[in-house]
């Protein structure tokens, strides 16, 4: 990408060049915003209809049709921008436009007119041509009527003057948005030309760009192919669409609307040495669509691997979203950070510079970031958007590379490359320098995080000039829940050149931290400066610490880091380093890499899926990387780990793991995809749960740190832990788990010894009342510790304890004491058991993070119930209404609004409504809504694959348990669980049960004529009998066999 800042970007200019044309308009040029789409005030609907990267091809599309009336701003609520949303760009229109003929001669002149601009923040606006960037500011003179036609615009315009050679002969591409502030109003789009350039035909179907793949399949004969990748998005209407390689049989394929990969084989080069031009044209019936040529030459053999984009959903997304290297439950999550301290901090998209490399990305960790440079010493990283102030360094982001096992990138204030790779307790780094006197690698101890942290103290020594150690104690209290957080972290550094010499820096005036989130030092502001030492053999102290090694470097010198970490001791950091990393691997960087590679081919493999489109394996192995690699491990690799009361601990089995990773909910997504495909990791799970139990006497809710924190609500490691029984996974005391579970449901919470509380946060009221009353605590925690209840209740019925079993059966309906029969939504009520008047099902409090209208579907235990109460005819249209009003936000709550819509799948209160349909007899409603929440919610930029608030790959499981078809509204915790067939998204997916835990070899589900369109299910068999109804017996499942469920555009009601 190009910044070319020599170019003079013009606003409110109006020259242009003699001899010029108009090439294209899209909208005219009469200060009216009338005809573009959601015009007058259908602002609301933008996310729906263009939110992310949406495109207009010139030539077909129009402006009514295919180009909004508002251009939103990282500000704007209705587009998506929130506190805890995030206020980056999320939202770049683009224009392409094909040419058949170019002049190397002349200037084009492209211009912006708007109607004007909101007058709250300066609008700032990127607009990139053909990969161009130019950037400026409009300042808006208009109120917020203007958005709604309420208001005479003020007329703005922004015109770019550009050498006419940066257009090319084929498709262009011109790509705006609003990077800072709020929207703006559109009148025109024109793009003037030299006369001799001019535009070529245009049609329904885009084709961005077609290349020949990096890789190629093995077909089961065992001859290999390599694909074509037509990049392109289908408008309006699908269409027929027949696909020609010079010398192979034409492919004839049915295009769907929307964005889609189209995959089209052909022979692979038959030696390594050979490359071939071969024609490629895209014709329907005689229209030529497409004509151009591709490359054939011999490439790697696909890997599951490469069909993983790590920059996915790296906007507007928190911390587990960085794109660094990890294995499933990693300690290390080595990645870039580049954000201030804010809720989400870690990694976003948009921000083109980075501070460093931090080797821990989970919930309230940080500590240990590592960051090449050179020149002028800056011990403090500077804020994200004054890079300078510190050791910040720009990146050249058409450099930055995301894949698994590797992440790389060059800076450009430096001039350094860097690459990391981990493994799951170690990272490698990779620093390639300048020919540089004064090269330098930082570590920082005290860096910008999700949340506040003091660093107590640190300590590191240098052991030898290759060799560097330390540790560094932590402690947090600042999260908003009870959280008290002291970890200590040990690390060893290794490096391939020795260091001429070691400095530091100690700085005890850090800005203190005052509270939550308003009393948070946001900007990693000091009170002292630093105070640095140069020419030391160690360091100790408080508040900021960090070390550089001074090294002399010449041109593309390479400088590699092992590190090793550990919250044990300094031995577990050494043993970890030996174990994970130097013994297997040395100093090869690649062969790190390819192991990386080599574990996730094995959990990514374990379920293959058969499309035509790779777009759409991108987004299935992506979600199922992110939900397979959020969570962490916290013991070390000889099995020792330090407990809730900063005790060193040994695990019994070397295979075990002590996990972080919250439960809030995950019955409906991690759980039940991990005891499908992962069962290793569910026992972990499970196993991790009863050990920190049997450590402190109590379940922990979610153990960050192994730490007590208290965080989010109820007691769902019961569902975990039952939903894994009986999934056949029995490696685990059932009984133990049971009677720590029996004492969370019925012991008071109450503060633990060593930091935070401990227990059911509002339990005491829910026993007294048989519900929560409004002002005793959250009233919709009735409905979750019901639930709770439920699953306690068949466990015990499964051990034999039938008193305990009708104690907490008989507690599973206490959602019954809040849900109105006259109304149909869950109420509050006070402790005398009124209702709270008055009653708004979206604004009257008491729901975590929701409103009435969400948690009045959450009864996973007894659908059936809930629907009487309801009256089932009311319930399927009030559901089925507030499914379309969600859909017009992509199933988000819209800038945060958790108060404002009927359904949020961007949160774990909603995430089952959608199947509730097949309860209430309508199932083509559920499968309906389910393939729209794929689309809509679920995108495949950085921008827009993950919207709302992805917590720990929990909605990445839901797409991947919703795309084969599956899911399990309880957790799979029932008597005799069961599977919901809902929308198979493709024809064909093939699950690996490999014989684990009794298990079959392979379960398939085919699904002949799935796709996009085709979301209706038609007709079931499994092996070969006919089904009736939703339900398919998990054990049918499991014990392997084949479901064919035929597929087609029209529901069967």
């Amino acid at each position: 990408m190009k910044h070319l800042f020599f170019l003079l970007f013009i606003l409110l200019s109006s020259g242009t060049y003699a001899g010029n044309k108009v090439l294209f308009e899209i909208g005219k040029q009469d200060n009216s915003a009338a005809e573009f789409a959601l015009y007058p005030d259908n602002y609301n609907s933008f996310l729906a209809n263009f939110g992310g990267e949406k495109s207009f091809y010139v030539g077909y599309s129009s402006a009514g049709k295919h180009w909004p009336y508002v251009l939103p701003g990282p500000l704007d609520s209705w587009a998506g921008g929130g506190y805890w949303a995030g206020f980056h760009p999320r939202h770049f229109p683009a224009v392409f436009f094909n040419l058949d003929k170019v002049s190397a001669q002349g200037e084009c002149s492209l211009t912006f007119f708007f109607t004007g601009a909101h007058n709250s923040h300066p609008v700032k606006i990127r607009v990139e041509i053909n990969g161009n960037r130019f950037e400026e500011e409009l300042n808006g003179e208009n109120s917020g009527e203007l958005l709604t036609n309420k208001e005479t615009g003020k007329a703005k315009e922004i015109k770019i003057q550009f050498p006419a050679a940066w257009l090319t002969a084929g498709m262009n591409k011109i790509q705006l948005g609003t990077i800072k502030g709020t929207w703006a109003i559109f009148d025109c789009i024109r793009l003037e030309t030299p006369a001799g350039i001019r535009l070529g035909k245009a049609s329904s179907s885009l084709i961005r760009s077609v290349k020949a793949a990096p890789f190629e399949y093995r077909k089961e004969n065992g001859e290999r192919m390599q694909p074509v990748l037509v990049d392109m998005d289908q408008f309006d209407h699908s269409r027929e669409l027949t696909f020609r390689i010079e010398g192979c049989q034409p492919v004839s394929r049915v295009i769907e609307t929307g964005e889609s990969i189209q995959e089209i084989w052909m022979p692979a080069a038959k030696t390594n040495d050979k490359q071939e031009t071969l024609q490629f044209t895209i014709q329907d019936g005689k229209e030529i669509v497409y004509k151009g040529e591709i490359t054939r030459s011999r490439q790697p053999l696909h890997s599951y691997s490469d069909d993983v984009d790590l920059l996915m959903g790296t906007g507007n997304s928190r911390w587990m979203f960085k794109p660094g290297s990890s294995l499933p439950l990693s300690m290390v999550q080595i990645a870039p950070d580049n954000q201030d301290e804010i809720w989400k901090a870690g990694y976003e998209y948009t921000i083109e510079n980075i501070m460093g490399f931090n080797h821990f990305s989970d919930w309230t960790m940080t500590g240990f970031l590592m960051q090449p440079t050179c020149g002028e010493l800056k011990v403090n990283p500077g804020r994200e958007d004054f890079p300078d102030e510190g050791y910040r360094s720009r990146i050249d982001k058409a450099s930055e590379k995301a894949e698994i096992g590797r992440y790389s990138v060059y800076m450009t204030d430096t001039k350094i490359k860097a690459e990391i790779t981990a493994t799951r307790r170690a990272a490698l780094q990779r620093y390639i320098f300048p020919a540089r006197e004064d090269a330098r690698i930082l570590i920082d101890m005290f860096t910008p995080n999700e949340y506040p942290h003091n660093l107590v103290n640190a300590h590191i020594t240098k052991v030898n000039d290759t060799e560097i150690e330390g540790y560094a104690t932590y402690y947090n209290a600042f999260t908003g829940y009870t959280l008290e957080q002291n970890y200590t972290l040990y690390f060893v550094l290794q490096f391939s050149k020795p260091f001429d010499s070691m400095g530091g820096w100690v700085n005890e005036g850090v800005k203190p931290v005052t509270g939550y989130i308003p009393g948070w030092n946001r900007n990693h502001e000091f009170e002292t400066p630093a105070e640095i030492k140069q020419n030391i053999t160690q360091i100790d102290g408080k508040g900021d610490v960090g070390i550089f090694l001074n090294y002399k470097t010449k041109e593309n010198e390479e400088i590699l880091v092992r590190s090793g970490v550990s919250l044990v001791d300094m031995a577990g950091a050494r043993n970890n380093l030996k174990q994970e990393l130097a013994d297997p691997f040395g100093w090869d960087f690649e062969k790190v890499v390819d192991n990386a590679r080599s574990v996730w081919d094995e959990y990514l493999g374990r379920i293959a899926i058969e499309t035509d489109d790779y777009l759409q394996k991108k987004k299935f192995y992506t979600n199922l990387y992110r939900a397979l690699a959020a969570k962490a491990t916290w013991s070390d690799a000889d099995g020792r780990f330090v407990d809730e009361d900063e005790r060193i601990r040994q695990l019994e089995k070397p295979d075990d793991c002590i996990m972080s990773g919250e439960y809030w909910n995950t019955f409906w997504n991690n759980q039940q995809l991990f005891n499908l495909m992962a069962p290793e990791i569910s026992s972990q799970w499970a196993r991790s749960a009863i050990q920190l139990y049997q450590n402190s006497g109590w379940f922990n809710t979610d153990p960050a740190g192994i730490e007590h924190t208290g965080v989010m609500v109820a007691m769902h490691p019961i569902s975990q832990i039952l939903g894994a029984w009986q999934s056949g996974i029995r490696d685990f005391d059932l009984n133990i788990a049971y009677d720590g579970l029996k004492k969370m449901m019925t012991t008071p919470p109450q503060k633990y010894e060593g930091g935070g509380t401990v227990g059911v946060e509002n339990l005491v009221p829910y026993m007294k009342y048989g519900y929560i009353p409004a002002g005793k605590g959250t009233v919709s925690n009735t409905m979750e510790y019901a639930y709770d209840d439920w699953c306690l209740g068949q466990m015990a019925k499964i051990l034999g304890k039938t008193d305990d079993f009708k104690l907490f059966d008989k507690r599973s309906n206490n959602w019954c004491n809040l849900f109105d029969p006259e109304s149909g939504f869950m109420r509050p009520k006070d402790e005398h058991g009124n209702w709270v008047e008055p009653f708004d099902p979206y604004h009257t409090p008491g729901f975590t993070e929701g409103n009435a209208f969400n948690y009045s579907w959450f009864v996973p235990h007894n659908p059936e119930k809930l629907i009487r109460e309801v009256g089932k005819e009311r319930f399927i249209s009030r559901l089925d209404k507030a499914m379309e009003q969600s859909s017009h936000a992509n199933f988000n709550a819209a800038g945060d609004n958790f108060s404002a819509f009927p359904i949020n799948h961007g949160n774990e209160t909603s995430m089952e409504v959608a199947y509730l349909f097949n309860w209430a007899g309508a199932p083509h409603l559920t499968q309906k809504w389910i393939r729209a929440i794929q689309e809509q919610y679920y995108g495949t930029t950085p921008y827009d694959a993950y919207p709302g608030d992805e917590d720990l790959g929990q909605m990445s499981s839901w797409f991947v348990m919703s795309a084969i078809g599956l899911f399990q509204m309880e957790g799979g915790c029932s008597e005799k669980p069961f599977y919901e067939l809902a929308s198979p998204r493709y024809p064909k997916i093939t699950i690996r049960l490999d014989g684990k835990y009794g298990r079959g070899k392979t379960f398939v589900i085919e699904a002949p004529g799935a796709s996009k369109e085709n979301k209706y299910i038609q007709s079931v068999t499994l092996n070969g009998k006919p089904v009736d109804g939703f339900k398919i017996p998990q054990d049918e499942v499991l014990k392997g066999g084949k479901i064919v469920v035929e597929m087609g555009k029209e529901a069967k009601k």
